[in-house]
């Protein structure tokens, strides 16, 4: 009785042997193999480690169980569906429309279990820090009890001690270094302080890090400091990490057995809130629309499909490259093989001893890939966090995603195994044993089925594109026509024409991979006119075209891959240029301050000391002040005047439209600046006549008026009609006014012309004035802002798939080359022997890897190329955008280099052996 499986003992015996004795070849297959299992490792060990919700729950409330808010009203209602009262989430219940209480007048710890702990959560404030003479902006203050148990999560101690006193703070690295606080050696300096902007100075002991948020810039003290009292007392802008009650948040350590459900009701009761730490962890247990739940949307399709594509393609270059280096290794060991067959092993057992070669590396690929990836991941730690941005404590591990990869791995193994196991186990004992490998003759045809699939994926698609690519052409001419004006174009819906070109180009790949042989055999037969080597090299690949194939479709996949993301960067990126609308004129210098809660002449005082400061600062500098209309609003018993927007009709959601834009009164200088050139008569007419210049057409409505829609926080919603006069700009800018009329105009319709803005104009000035500039802006406490052109660098995904791509296409021709030797030795040394000079040897293999590389390299160019010219309109893009570069790099000098490498590494002179007939 025979049995199962005894047959792969001594094959999987084998392997082994043949794998420790050829280390070089078995370990390129290996990491052909594990390549691709390493980069599954990293990539999900990197998602899993910061995207699970425990984490999201530890970045919400650290080790607590629960977070509880004292919320202003005596009571918090249960809604009507059962939900509890939970802070934060989908709240049903009504409140009153007034604060009944003072939160910090009630006791939470008495409400709550015995032996609960209590710790504030933060609280964030805007903070302004003196530094010598000038104001550092955009700095935040974290009040938070940073010694306690439970705020591991908020802020962490990087360097020195915690703050103790009253007047001491401690702050992150950023803030440190923009305070020019850190020595020569990155230490915090011996009596560090910082001083806030009109407040006290502080004593800075630490170096703080928020660990979601590495490049905070960020002072951090403890409740009842110096800092915190003064921010308080400073009505500075504040929010916390809770509530949309606005009360005052705990996180709460929970004694063990508590039940959160009635202790939830209990709280609702006396007006305070629960947030238990299982909602965050998981929401679907306690709001079961809060999940993903339902059929998944067009969106999550379309990124389903497009990772399914890259991991398709992914695996199929690792077949077709490990496949052809796998034969290198089969054909070397074909006179084993032989001696077996005259031993008596069937082709079923040649064919199982080849493919458990593939099954041994592809396992150990995968387990090295598997290694590799989760090894990287803790061991360049800081490097994954500087690229995230945050501190990552714990590495997750999905095991059974792992897993699926590194079985993917085994069977790519497996599958490259195949064709050299097939074509091994037909050859004869008397072939193999001589080592002569029998060639088929070059067929003058192509394959039918290669040729139809390649109509079909490439005419369909071009039919496709004809036909549904009206609208995006109409679009791209729209988007140009309105370049530069401001005005926004809605784009069609692309995902009918994406669908259709994505799968014409797999039809047509797959065409192509089918007609490789077919090709290859054609242009062998039209080489007779061609010089010794490349006469020689094509027919070898014509011969031996069941790995010439494979190693040419690998390469002609990824660079057209890479060719069509490059063109489609180039056309992405036309469309942005013109869909980009600048913010500023270049030489053009915006100046805002502080105005809430400032009387009118308080901000002209702030106005006229920062347009002095960068003035005199910059080189032919020109002061045009802006004053805009504002309307009176109240908040919390406080009036204070908000500038007013206008925004586009309703009827115009369907068409360009440019958002909503402020109105200015018109001062000619701030009109030039708006419209490049003085107004003209026609304009000056209109204003006179109490109208409202605008500048694009959706602004003004059916009965060419603009409208001004008003809504006071104490009063009901006003609209207020003015006739429109509509002019022309070549150019509109988001940070100018869009709108103009005369003072009377505004006032006659209720608004109050307000100093709101200065602009400074400027000649030529150097990066250092304008740095200078900006500075003195700062120091006098404005805002500064300065037109920054978009970057238009080196797309880097663009890079990183031209590099894949001239690796694959180096790969590919090496072990072709590689492949062509062991198949060919006999011959080189039949060449040898009738006179052939030993550089014949070197010249044949350039000849070689330029027939496989310049092949590939040259249908992938091209497919990549056309596919990028059907997926054109769709960009936006109002003309076909070439990448040169790309294909000057791909096209010309990786198959240059892959010919200089094969010549400069291959030997010239090879021993002579025994034709065995």
């Amino acid at each position: 009785m025979r049995l199962r499986g005894r047959g792969w003992v001594p094959a999987l015996r084998i392997a082994r042997r043949q794998v420790r004795r050829n280390l070089r070849r078995s370990a390129l297959i290996a990491v052909l193999v594990g390549l691709p299992v390493a980069g599954a490792t990293i990539a999900d060990v990197l998602y899993r480690s910061v995207e699970s919700p425990e984490r999201d729950a530890y970045s919400r409330m650290g080790d607590a169980d629960a977070i509880v808010e004292v919320v202003p009203y005596r009571e918090l209602p249960v809604p009507d569906d059962g939900r509890l009262p939970m802070v934060e989430l989908t709240f049903t219940g009504d409140v009153p429309s007034e604060p009944e209480r003072d939160p910090a007048s009630v006791d939470v710890a008495a409400l709550l279990p015995a032996g609960t702990v209590l710790v504030p959560d933060r609280v964030n404030h805007s903070l302004r820090l003196d530094d010598g003479d000038s104001v550092v902006r955009s700095a935040l203050l974290e009040v938070i009890p940073f010694d306690g148990p439970l705020t591991d999560h908020a802020v962490r101690l990087e360097a020195g001690r915690w703050p103790e006193a009253r007047d001491e703070a401690a702050i992150t690295r950023r803030l440190a270094e923009r305070l020019d606080l850190l020595d020569d050696d990155g230490e915090l300096r011996t009596g560090a302080t910082a001083t806030v902007h009109d407040g006290p100075t502080v004593s800075v002991t630490a170096l703080v890090v928020d660990p979601f948020f590495l490049r905070a810039e960020r002072m951090t003290v403890a409740p009842g400091s110096i800092v915190a009292e003064h921010a308080a007392a400073s009505g500075s802008d504040s929010w916390g990490a809770a509530g949309m009650f606005g009360g005052m948040a705990y996180l709460a350590d929970l004694p063990d057995g508590a039940d959160l459900g009635e202790l939830a009701g209990a709280l609702a009761a006396e007006g305070v809130g629960l947030l238990p730490r299982d909602v965050i962890a998981h929401p679907e247990r306690y709001y079961p629309d809060a999940g993903s739940g339902g059929a998944p949307s067009v969106e999550q399709v379309q990124q389903a499909a497009l990772v399914v594509l890259v991991v398709g393609l992914g695996l199929l270059e690792v077949v077709l490259l490990a496949g052809a280096a796998f034969a290198v290794g089969a054909r070397r060991q074909v006179r084993e093989l032989g001696l077996m067959m005259a031993s008596g092993a069937s082709a079923a057992q040649v064919r199982r001893t080849v493919l458990a070669q593939g099954l041994v590396l592809g396992v150990l690929g995968a387990a090295a890939g598997l290694a590799v990836g989760a090894t990287l991941v803790p061991v360049a730690g800081p490097i994954w966090e500087r690229y995230l941005g945050q501190l990552v404590d714990h590495w997750t591990f999905g095991w059974a995603e792992l897993a699926a990869a590194a079985g993917v791995g085994v069977l790519a193994g497996l599958a490259a195994a195949v064709v050299p196991a097939v074509g091994a186990a037909r050859m004869t004992p008397v072939d193999a044993l001589a080592e002569r490998f029998r060639t088929t003759r070059l067929a003058a045809r192509l394959p039918v089925v290669g040729v139809a699939l390649f109509v079909v994926g490439a005419a369909g698609a071009l039919i496709a594109s004809r036909a549904l690519a009206g609208d995006l052409e109409d679009y791209a001419d729209e988007l140009a026509r309105l370049a530069g004006t401001g005005m926004f174009v809605a784009g069609p819906t692309t995902t009918p024409y994406i669908a259709v070109q994505l799968g014409g180009a797999l039809i047509a790949t797959a065409g192509i991979v089918v007609l490789l042989p077919g090709l290859i055999s054609v242009l062998a037969r039209a080489a007779h006119r061609l010089g010794l080597s490349a006469r020689l090299a094509l027919r070898d690949a014509a011969r031996h075209r069941h790995r010439t194939a494979p190693t040419v479709a690998a390469i002609a996949i990824v660079v057209a891959g890479s060719t069509a993301v490059a063109f489609g960067a180039g056309g992405a990126a036309r469309a942005d240029e013109l869909r980009y609308m600048p913010s500023l004129p270049d030489d053009v210098l915006r100046i805002d301050v502080e105005r809430q809660g400032q009387t009118a002449a308080q901000i002209d005082e702030l106005l006229g000391a920062a347009e002095r400061a960068v003035a005199g600062a910059l080189p032919d500098a020109r002061v045009i002040r802006a004053a805009e209309a504002a309307a009176e609003y109240t908040y919390d018993d406080v009036t204070t005047f908000d500038t007013v927007w206008m925004a586009a009709g309703s009827d115009c959601l369907d068409c360009a439209y440019a958002g909503s834009v402020s109105m200015a009164v018109a001062d000619p200088a701030l009109m030039e600046l708006v419209a490049g050139s003085a107004p003209d008569q026609a304009t000056l007419d209109a204003l006179a006549a109490g109208r409202v210049v605008v500048f694009e057409q959706p602004f003004v409505r059916a009965g060419g008026e603009v409208v001004i829609d008003i809504y006071p926080m104490d009063g009901e919603p006003q609209q207020t009609r003015i006739p429109a006069h509509l002019a022309e700009r070549p150019t509109a800018y988001s940070m100018l006014p869009g709108a103009f009329a005369s003072a009377e105009t505004l006032t006659a319709h209720g608004f109050t012309p307000m100093d709101t803005t200065s602009f400074i104009r400027f000649g030529d000035a150097t990066p250092e004035q304008i740095d200078a500039a900006l500075q003195a802006a700062e120091t006098a406490g404005a805002w500064p802002a300065i037109e920054v052109p978009p970057d238009d660098g080196t797309d880097p995904a663009v890079l990183a798939l031209t590099a894949g791509a001239a690796f694959v296409t180096l790969v590919g021709v090496a072990i072709a080359v590689s492949l062509a030797a062991a198949e060919g030795r006999a011959d080189l040394a039949t060449l040898a022997a009738v006179g052939a000079p030993p550089r014949r040897r070197r010249g044949l293999a350039g000849a070689q890897a330029l027939v496989v590389g310049g092949l590939g390299v040259l249908i992938g160019s091209v497919l990549g190329v056309y596919f990028a010219y059907l997926v054109w309109p769709a960009l936006g893009a109002p003309e076909f955008i070439w990448a040169w570069d790309t294909l000057v790099l791909t096209g010309v000098a990786v198959p240059v280099l892959a010919v200089l490498v094969a010549v400069v590494f291959t030997p010239s002179r090879l021993p002579m052996i025994r034709r065995v007939e």
